[in-house]
């Protein structure tokens, strides 16, 4: 039996707490697995807080042309101003098929992605029946033949700025507008070109029914970026009409739609959700312990005796004071050498010596039951003759 035993009385080592197949019972998930899990909580929080910064502090951004957009390319800035001037702005999320046009307003379309013929056909009637239809349209396609006739033919010769060719509503006010140089109609058809330059012809109006189209070859001057340039806010409030005018901004064409319940949502805040329900997951996969059976295979042991004594030894061994912790033993060892030899209680240090070698304990075991101990050998010592002399008289 080795001394760290005879401190145990015994006991199992740490290392043989074990199952019934001899494998160590262990608790919870992997160290590597738990890394892991750390890892991806860590990721989606960085996700949350960047989500949550983009909410708080939200940046310029919108499809082009969009009335919805902050961005220089959108038209949040015209919907504003016309708002501040007394109209009554609506911004239209329905196809133009399907969605109550009144010919009483103003229909705004800027950058439209394209027209399906039954789109188009509506803006003819919408137009038709008195409204005030302005095309802003970059290279449009063969759908513009189905709202005006004779359409005009648009060209990639821009210029830089226009003046008014000839006195009409849809120029009242405007001396000069810049343009971002997209482009420009070479052809007016059957309508008349009323702001250009030289050789270039930027809008032209034309009749449909007892309605007007208005078609602007280059949608920037309505743009945010360019808004505050020369007289292109004045524009923007020319081809509105008469203040009170409703105005009704077409963003279907922008990827708007009549969406509902979770579809409805703006795509940051369909990320922040799926971000949170990430979250959750990965906390509860953290709180779950690993795969294996329901039950225990074996009775999980409380840790043995020895590592109790190890780390009382250990407290001991930082205090420098193992001599005070060791005297009980030491005083109860001397209690059981005494009744065994017959000692007086006021037997002197000489004959207590004299007794533990008589009774067969080694001379280090009998020295130490003397005196005062002068380190962790004498301690040992002390808790060794002990543990004979209580072995003896069982």
């Amino acid at each position: 039996m080795t001394d760290a035993q005879a401190i145990d009385g015994g006991g199992t080592d740490r290392s043989e707490v074990a199952d019934g197949n001899g494998t160590t019972a262990g608790r919870g998930m992997s160290r590597g697995l738990r890394w892991a899990l750390t890892a991806v909580a860590t990721l989606v929080s960085l996700n949350l807080l960047i989500a949550g910064l983009d909410l708080l502090t939200p940046t310029p951004s919108g499809p082009p042309g969009s009335s919805y957009a902050t961005a220089p390319d959108g038209a949040a800035a015209c919907a504003d101003l016309l708002r501040r001037r007394g109209h009554a702005v609506r911004r239209l999320r329905e196809g133009p098929a399907t969605a109550t046009l009144d010919p009483a307003g103003t229909l705004i379309v800027l950058d439209p992605d394209g027209f399906v013929q039954e789109d188009a056909r509506a803006l003819r009637r919408f137009a038709a029946a008195g409204g005030r239809l302005v095309l802003a349209v970059e290279a449009p396609g063969r759908w513009l033949r189905t709202v005006v006739d004779d359409a005009p033919t648009w060209s990639a010769n821009p210029t830089a700025t226009a003046t008014p060719l000839v006195p009409v509503p849809e120029t009242s006010g405007v001396e000069r507008v810049r343009t971002d140089l997209v482009g420009s109609w070479s052809r007016a058809g059957a309508g008349l070109p009323v702001l250009g330059a030289p050789g270039r012809i930027l809008m032209i109006v034309t009749a449909v029914g007892s309605g007007r189209v208005t078609l602007l070859a280059d949608p920037s001057p309505l743009r945010n970026r360019l808004l505050a340039s020369d007289d292109n806010a004045a524009l923007g409030l020319a081809l509105a009409g008469t203040p009170g005018r409703p105005v009704q901004f077409l963003e279907s064409v922008h990827g708007y739609g009549g969406a509902r319940g979770l579809a409805a949502l703006p795509t940051s805040w369909k990320w922040a959700l799926i971000t949170l329900l990430l979250a959750g997951l990965v906390w509860i996969a953290s709180r779950i312990r690993r795969l294996g059976p329901a039950q225990e295979p074996a009775r999980v042991l409380p840790p043995p005796r020895r590592a109790y004594v190890d780390a009382v030894a250990a407290t001991l061994a930082r205090t420098r004071r193992s001599h005070e912790a060791s005297e009980p033993v030491r005083q109860a060892a001397r209690e059981q050498l005494a009744r065994r030899a017959g000692l007086r209680a006021d037997a002197d240090e000489e004959a207590i010596a004299r007794a533990a070698l008589r009774i067969g304990l080694p001379a280090d075991e009998a020295q130490a039951l003397t005196g005062r101990p002068d380190g962790s050998a004498s301690v040992l010592a002390a808790g060794r003759a002990l543990a004979r002399l209580t072995g003896a008289q069982r």
